[in-house]
């Protein structure tokens, strides 16, 4: 289930989501479970928004939600932000995409509180007035990956200079000294990346773990893992928050050993992908 409500105790509330042939969407919640009291309490609604079903179930629970008791309170968790990539115009003509992505979520009633992991951009977090889990706090739940990361033998790559801040941070919490910086080289005819150029640097036989907030397609990432073995890297690894992988996993062949990615989207099912059952808890 992609949207889901639990209780001050964090267990699950059964809700019934069904899809109509019109292409409308419909939710059942058992009442009993949500029966109304006269103590105010809250609950926490954790939706991994997929499609744009995802966000018509979570509006439809919430108003089902308070049709049972009014004064219920929200928690909202939002492992992905949807549109969060689309956090400005960049032409006449186009729709500002995360504003009224905002806007829609905040007609959500009784909402007292958003939380996101990771967001892409501080300006979706500014349209919601929404707390962001960091990676660091994520990772730190990985026992494995920790591991990985504060190896003498590893070294963090950020992918562009916008991921320093973040990659950075990432170091720190595990107490890895060593982080490089990647540069993505475009062709100046069409803005597309050519190749990617690191900081001079011998990797023979060290770790490379690239860190960044989304993989989407993974080009970005082939011609990082291509760069970094052309220095000697050993082994390759890759940790995003939230892994949309459009492309599949094979795009990695030959470049990238091992993936580690949360639960914020519905992962593949591949041998080099680790996936971190991430739970926030308010």
């Amino acid at each position: 289930m992609s949207v889901m409500i639990f209780d001050k105790d964090d267990q699950p509330v059964e809700a019934e989501f069904i899809g109509f042939a019109g292409g409308e969407r419909h939710v059942q919640l058992d009442p009993a479970r949500i029966q109304k009291i006269e103590t105010p309490r809250t609950l926490t609604i954790r939706a991994h928004l997929a499609s744009s079903d995802d966000v018509m179930d979570l509006f439809l629970l919430a108003d089902a939600i308070i049709r049972i008791d009014d004064a219920a309170c929200l928690r909202l968790e939002l492992p992905y932000l949807p549109y969060a990539r689309q956090d400005r115009v960049c032409a006449p003509g186009q729709a500002f995409s995360l504003n009224v992505f905002a806007r829609l979520l905040r007609c959500l009633p009784n909402v007292t509180e958003i939380v996101t992991w990771d967001c892409h951009s501080p300006e979706g977090l500014a349209q919601l007035g929404a707390a962001s889990i960091s990676a660091s706090d994520i990772i730190l739940t990985c026992p494995a990956l920790v591991d990985l990361l504060a190896d003498d033998r590893s070294v963090l790559i950020s992918p562009d200079k916008g991921g320093v801040p973040r990659t950075r941070a990432i170091a720190a919490a595990v107490g890895q000294p060593t982080v490089l910086l990647a540069s993505k080289i475009r062709d100046p005819r069409t803005g597309m990346i050519s190749h990617t150029e690191v900081e001079p640097a011998d990797l023979t036989g060290r770790t490379a773990i690239i860190t960044d907030d989304i993989c989407d397609g993974g080009f970005t990432f082939t011609l990082l893992a291509a760069a970094l073995r052309e220095r000697g890297a050993a082994r390759v690894i890759l940790f995003v928050t939230h892994g949309i992988f459009s492309r599949g996993l094979n795009v990695f062949d030959g470049l990238i050993d091992e993936i580690y990615t949360t639960d914020s989207r519905l992962p593949p099912n591949d041998p080099r992908l680790h996936v971190i059952p991430f739970q926030h808890a308010f």
